[in-house]
């Protein structure tokens, strides 16, 4: 379809096709375009990659830290990480606004997340911000976009060498962390409706719907009591 509309345009400019009746304009393209599935890991995956002696591989710390972190604050995606300062967190809570919802959350600092926050408090650099991505506390919206892009580039390959060296036959991205929280509580039994709060989704259909992307061993664990 991407070749016909192509044609069709090449068409218009050689005034042998009429602009008036271009079909592209209500047919689009785009909803041709498949959704592959989400890719989550398991629970034993995520201990893997928390658990990784990292000596031999001192520059993967900061990328190994960025995804535990995401997975234990309920999937916060790399452009709050960010952004994220030291003023909101207290002893025991963090509290940021989602940048792509809106949403407002305030999320228990667990085990995990107090060992990768000492770690920044131990080693900080002088902005406000709590991990080392923004190097100054006076960028400007470009900036901030072109250190975004950078940084999550590197963060995105740096995990793919985790994969690597964890044995886990997986795409893992930044956006895997987040997948993989609302996965693990699915496979723990948690119920859907506190999987939807606690990623903040604005209806319980939203939830249900990203759910269903995902590998479902419980379902393939069922067929095998048939066989």
């Amino acid at each position: 379809m991407r070749t016909i509309r192509a044609l069709y345009n090449f068409a218009i400019e050689r005034k042998i096709a009429k602009e008036l009746e271009y079909p592209f304009k209500i047919y689009k393209v785009s909803k041709l375009k498949g959704r592959s599935l989400k890719k989550a890991l398991t629970l034993e995956e995520v201990l893997k990659i928390r658990n990784l002696d990292l000596k031999k591989y001192p520059w993967l710390v900061n990328t190994r830290h960025y995804f535990i972190f995401s997975f234990y604050t309920r999937g916060m995606n790399f452009a709050d990480m960010m952004k994220l300062e030291w003023k909101d967190t207290d002893q025991d809570k963090i509290y940021y606004k989602r940048s792509k919802t809106k949403g407002n959350f305030k999320i228990k600092i667990v085990l995990p997340v107090q060992e990768i926050l000492n770690h920044y408090k131990e080693f900080a650099i002088d902005t406000k911000y709590v991990f080392p991505i923004l190097l100054n506390n006076n960028m400007t919206p470009p900036q901030l976009e072109n250190r975004k892009h950078k940084t999550l580039i590197r963060y995105n390959k740096e995990l793919k060498e985790i994969a690597v060296i964890c044995g886990i036959d997986k795409n893992l991205t930044s956006y895997v962390a987040r997948h993989s929280f609302a996965n693990c509580l699915k496979q723990k039994g948690v119920a859907t409706d506190i999987i939807s709060e606690s990623m903040g989704h604005q209806n319980l259909a939203v939830t249900q719907a990203y759910l269903k992307e995902f590998d479902n061993s419980v379902l393939d664990d069922a067929i095998e009591i048939l066989v």
